[in-house]
């Protein structure tokens, strides 16, 4: 079988590439594929993975090319992870809606707002692609972002094969489990919501009630995502613990004034190490100068996963990421990440592995007060037949509302960016509590239909 990844030359191919390649045996993939339209990343971090493979798996079919129908010709399952526009439009992003002063965080509010302009009509390119050319059942694991936007307008053009997936929710769990000093897995926990914007609630461990356990312990606070957030949020939330995300929202006053402090927002901090590790690479000679270029990628990786939040918080994570070796890289277990919910999904729909996992797919009944097709972020039972979502019922009516405007947001945008409908763009940014203002949503949908109209132009027929 065949897998490809849409975007595969970036800042964590070889993490994707290690989880896929150490998988593709379970999985009965044996060709590879990582697509992407930027030769010089091609170069450099395509042909990082590729020596990846080779010294993980010799036998197995692996490719590089920014050859788009020849890379989704017969494939069975595509991973989505582009950025359309690259660094240099995350950084545009960020400085247009910091200088109006509002967040410009790549997912949320205005600055997700843009990056869904760039990636909407380019997965809606991709994906049409792939219908005329790819594996009749193809399945497509999107990870591009703002994911949950991207999913609910892939699905609303007829791709019902679409699963959205992200790895906040995976390692916050697992976070959950070290505090807990249980084995990875063992930790039963629900998950509901939209993408960047969920919660957890009735957490067991072997049918023993732990949420409370969890959210009076201090430790909760300090070793996992919840250092964020303090113990009242959580019991005003229903006392459901937290998606890291949801700082932009309930402390965004705090969120904007540290950026706006910081010598480096994380949008420009992410352009200069990338930037840097570049050129660096472009300088070397791959394969020949692996192991340099192998070092200079995990310094730079380590530069960003360090930072992660630190900017917007204050606070660095405490636990520190230390680049490694080629020899440890290739002999540690698998750490996971986005790649390792896709390749969850695969066995248990391949091999009967039946399993529960956080998902961005249609709500179908399961949050009382949603629409059936509203794409919502929760937990479901992976079987042979697909996924289910578990059935949530009535929520605190504070999390309903926070769901139900920030879904007419996303509505509104994908309308806004299909339709080419500027006045839909404007009513889903005043509505959103991170812009909240009528003049400066005409204001950022101007800017960014001007910036990026080639985008909402794009002919969706290949």
């Amino acid at each position: 079988m065949k897998l490809c990844v849409i975007g595969g030359a970036g800042a964590r191919s070889a993490f994707l590439t290690k989880s896929l390649v150490k998988s593709a045996r379970d999985i009965r993939v044996d060709h590879i594929v990582l697509l992407d339209n930027d030769q010089q990343k091609l170069k450099t971090y395509g042909e990082i993975s590729r020596e990846l493979a080779r010294r993980l798996y010799p036998d197995l079919t692996f490719e590089v090319t920014s050859d788009a129908r020849a890379a989704l010709t017969g494939v069975d399952y595509i991973i989505t992870t582009i950025r359309a526009g690259g660094d240099a439009g995350r950084l545009f992003d960020e400085q247009t809606c910091l200088a109006h002063g509002v967040l410009g965080q790549e997912t949320t509010g205005a600055g997700g707002f843009a990056m869904a302009i760039r990636s909407v009509p380019t997965l809606v390119y991709y994906c049409t692609l792939a219908r005329e050319v790819a594996n009749p059942g193809h399945l497509i694991f999107n990870f591009t972002n703002p994911s949950g936007i991207i999913t609910q307008a892939l699905r609303s053009k007829g791709f019902d094969n679409v699963y959205g997936i992200c790895d906040a929710p995976s390692g916050f769990i697992k976070q959950l489990e070290e505090i807990l000093e249980i084995p990875y897995g063992t930790l039963d926990i629900e998950c509901y919501g939209l993408n960047h914007l969920s919660w957890f609630r009735n957490a067991k461990v072997n049918g023993r009630d732990v949420q409370r356990e969890l959210l009076d312990n201090p430790r909760t606070y300090e070793h996992s995502e919840m250092r964020l957030f303090t113990r009242e949020m959580a019991r005003i939330s229903g006392d459901c613990m937290l998606n890291e995300y949801l700082y932009f929202y309930y402390r965004r006053v705090k969120s904007l004034s540290m950026i706006q402090k910081a010598d480096h927002p994380r949008g420009e901090m992410i352009y200069l190490i990338n930037r840097e590790l570049e050129e660096q690479l472009a300088r070397l000679e791959l394969p020949r100068d692996f192991e340099q270029a192998f070092s200079l990628y995990m310094t730079a990786y380590g530069k960003r996963e360090n930072a992660y939040f630190s900017v917007e918080s204050g606070a660095c994570r405490e636990k520190v990421w230390n680049p490694p070796t080629v020899e440890e890289f290739l002999t540690a277990p698998d750490e996971g990440g986005y790649a390792a919910v896709a390749l969850r999904f695969i066995r248990a729909i391949t091999d009967g592995e039946n399993c529960r996992m956080v998902l961005s797919v249609p709500n179908n009944g399961a949050i009382d007060g949603l629409r059936d097709d509203d794409v919502v972020e929760i937990t479901c039972d992976i079987r042979s037949d697909g996924a289910h979502p578990v059935r949530i019922g009535a929520i605190d009516e504070f999390q309903l509302q926070q769901i139900k405007r920030l879904k007419y947001f996303e509505r509104c945008t994908i309308q806004a960016i299909l339709e080419d409908d500027r006045d839909a763009a404007v009513k889903g940014l005043a509505l959103h509590p991170l812009v909240n203002d009528f003049e400066l949503a005409e204001t950022l949908t101007d800017i960014f239909f001007d910036k990026y109209a080639e985008f909402i132009h794009m002919n969706e027929t290949p």
